[in-house]
């Protein structure tokens, strides 16, 4: 595991060849806390899925990073249209000028297609 940002605790490992798991811990005084995942898949065209809220975008950006150019991802995606899945889309398709978002069909008729700077 590498921590990539000491302020947030932010830190990747690599769970499988290839993948990574991009993590940020919350603490909460006296109830323990929860963490916030994303998962890169580096392969010929990178893959990431869930973008995390917007207010952590850079710290998700500064794990990315260390593993290759954020600007080399191809496709963004997430589960579900919420700030931890898809907050930071726009900073994400802002950073990876040829990055798609993907979404299921609904999600695009009734969110992303209003909500994504770029189409899926």
């Amino acid at each position: 595991m590498t921590k990539t940002n000491k302020q947030s605790g932010t830190n990747v490992h690599e769970i499988a060849d290839g993948i990574y798991r991009i993590n940020t811990p919350v603490v909460i005084e006296g109830a323990g806390g929860f963490s916030f995942n994303q998962y890169l898949i580096v392969d010929d065209e990178p893959f990431l899925f869930h973008t995390g809220p917007r207010k952590m975008f850079r710290f998700v950006r500064e794990a990315v990073a260390s593993v290759l150019p954020a600007e080399k991802l191809r496709y963004i995606s997430f589960s579900h249209v919420e700030a931890d899945e898809c907050g930071s889309l726009n900073e994400w398709l802002a950073a990876a000028p040829q990055a798609v978002p993907l979404c299921g069909t609904v999600a695009a008729m009734v969110s992303i297609n209003d909500l994504a700077d770029r189409a899926p």
